[in-house]
């Protein structure tokens, strides 16, 4: 059974994605999340680790 796709907002801060889905890069390959159900995608554009967010909004801001 997948769970589905929920999307929230955070202010000032990444997009919350929890369930089941396939995330994929520039070039259209699907990128490891290992058993990961919530990833957290970048909003603001300088995380080192983009798409995924790695908390640099936090001392940007």
């Amino acid at each position: 059974m997948t769970n589905p796709v929920r999307i929230c907002t955070r202010a000032r801060g990444p997009l919350v994605v929890e369930g089941d889905v396939e995330l994929l890069d520039e070039a259209g390959q699907p990128v490891d999340l290992g058993e990961r159900k919530k990833i957290l995608l970048c909003r603001c554009g300088a995380s080192k680790s983009a798409p995924l967010c790695d908390g640099t909004h936090n001392r940007i801001w």
